[in-house]
């Protein structure tokens, strides 16, 4: 009987190195089939995966962004997203415009910061049913704008490395995005980057003067020190800054999911750190590790 208490370890060791050998083929495997896949290929398995959560591949910027037929418009947009968001590891600064045009209240909302895995920016473009006052904004949903109330959208997302400063020198490029859209992001997986270092260069162009200057009176009273410029009917500016004070609480929790976002960024470039492209390591872990990708995305569609 106590020799059989003496194979316990060995048996468990066997087990042990057996998976480690199948689990190094299966390696070997993933990578000999992503390396025999065209570009195409992989774009349009990329697209696969991103479009149920929302998504399309940008593979020349090796980005995501979001699609026009995205789910989340069925969501609309309520301030329980943005309070409930670092609980979900998903650190970001964030700015809400409101304004009143064609007999509706409207909001116009940015973000910039970690979700997850990824450094990215959004702009959402939204309205109430009606006007609203102004005690009335933190308790309304608001509905994703109609496809004729889509406006012009580019975001630029770039980020520093070590400080909050506008020395463009000093600056990584990210990615750049243009369409007219409700809902316009940019998202880079696998890089961490504190939101306070990061900055999005921002035009909107607006249907009409009245609506510009309706949108510019709620711009220089949320962001008095931000500069913006005006060409025609399209407004430029760089969102860098977040006028947000948090209670000692949230900034506690807003630091451990940046502790815990850092932690999982580090991990995912570990496991895919054979390639440098993240197209290339989502869908390394694709075949890999498949249900670590269905995780991703979902927690990406989150928000």
């Amino acid at each position: 009987m106590q020799n059989i208490y003496y194979l316990i370890p060995v048996l468990f060791i066997i087990i042990i190195l057996i998976l480690i050998i199948l689990l190094h083929f299966k390696k070997k495997s993933v990578l000999k089939k992503i390396d025999a896949m065209s570009i195409t290929q992989k774009h349009e398995l990329l697209n696969t995966l991103a479009e149920p959560v929302g998504y399309s591949y940008n593979s020349r910027q090796d980005i995501f962004v979001a699609r026009q037929d995205a789910p989340q418009k069925l969501f609309g947009y309520t301030k329980f997203y943005d309070f409930s968001a670092p609980y979900l590891n998903m650190v970001f600064d964030y700015e809400t415009f409101y304004f009143d045009y064609d007999s509706k209240t409207w909001l116009i909302e940015m973000w910039k910061g970690q979700y997850g895995i990824n450094t990215g920016c959004e702009l959402g473009i939204y309205y109430a049913d009606t006007l609203l006052e102004p005690e009335e904004y933190s308790t309304t949903l608001f509905h994703a704008v109609d496809a004729k109330d889509m406006l012009e959208i580019s975001l630029e997302l770039n980020y520093y490395p070590t400080k909050n400063t506008l020395q463009s020198a000093l600056s990584h490029d990210i990615g750049y995005a243009q369409s007219r859209h409700w809902w316009l992001t940019i998202f880079k997986m696998g890089l961490y980057t504190n939101p306070k270092n990061i900055f999005v260069n921002t035009s909107i162009r607006f249907k009409n003067y009245f609506m510009l200057n309706q949108f510019l009176d709620s711009f220089e009273k949320t962001l008095p020190d931000t500069p913006y410029k005006t060409n025609g009917l399209t407004l430029y500016f760089t969102f860098y800054q977040s006028t947000r004070e948090y209670s000692f609480f949230k900034k506690m929790v807003r630091r451990f999911a940046l502790m815990s976002c850092s932690i999982y960024c580090k991990l995912f470039g570990f496991l895919t750190r054979s390639y440098s492209n993240s197209g290339d390591k989502l869908l390394y872990l694709y075949y890999y590790l498949p249900f670590v990708v269905r995780h991703m995305l979902k927690s990406k569609s989150d928000k």
